[in-house]
């Protein structure tokens, strides 16, 4: 398993409050003061703590030999969630500068970003008993079930970050549509994809390459710009 990866109990306790509070709190002050501070907020955190707790963020680890299957799924399933995209797309008023902007800015910050702090909060109860050199029945048990609420606390702070906040003012997809219930789905599965590349490739660039295309390619056909949502 790649990983130097060590949690302690700080762990737990921030990655618990990071997946239940931040989604609100950040979805909260974006009605007041707008979308730029609670994304500072949220990549600060995700580089910040990721850099503090497992003191790398992945990004410069070396690549292994053979590039795993996983990734190239995950790349085929996000192709295949943009195309329903197109077809269930919301269109806005193609500023064609703050479209730029959008893509070359936002997008790759946002794809660098986001599964920093994805990854981190799962592994840190998925790798809690690693260092435990006891193999009884006990913590096998306790294992799978750190393992189980790391998967619960993932999936929670994925699913209410984009619930609370994302979809406050991320307007690419009509989530109506039979399209957008299929790009959800799809973007789901890619979601859980990335633990897997990861933990097959110790190289978290990997999977900024899929949600980069993810961020970047909807904005050239639906006109979508975030600048008009930085500020109230």
């Amino acid at each position: 398993m790649l990983t130097r990866f060590h949690p302690n109990k700080i762990d737990l306790f921030l990655s618990a409050i990071l997946a239940i509070i931040f989604p609100f709190l950040a979805g909260l002050v974006f009605q007041f003061v707008g979308a730029l501070l609670p994304m500072v907020l949220y990549y600060g955190l995700a580089w910040g703590i990721v850099k503090w707790r497992r003191g790398s963020t992945g990004y410069f680890n070396q690549f292994k030999n053979k590039i795993p299957i996983s990734f190239v799924l995950n790349i085929i399933i996000i192709l295949s969630s943009i195309i329903f995209a197109f077809f269930g797309r919301l269109t806005h008023s193609f500023n064609y500068l703050e479209m730029l902007l959008t893509a070359f800015i936002w997008a790759p910050i946002n794809a660098a970003s986001e599964q920093l702090l994805w990854i981190y909060i799962f592994e840190s109860w998925d790798f809690y008993f690693t260092n435990n050199d006891k193999n009884d029945e006990d913590t096998k048990n306790k294992k799978i079930l750190f393992r189980i609420i790391g998967l619960i606390l993932f999936t929670l702070f994925v699913g209410t970050i984009h619930t609370f906040f994302w979809t406050l003012f991320l307007h690419v997809v009509d989530p109506t549509t039979i399209f957008g219930i299929i790009f959800v789905l799809l973007t789901t599965i890619s979601g859980f994809l990335h633990i897997i590349v990861w933990r097959q490739s110790n190289q978290m660039v990997l999977t900024f390459i899929p949600h980069f295309i993810l961020n970047f390619i909807p904005i050239f056909f639906t006109g979508y710009s975030i600048i008009i949502f930085l500020f109230p």
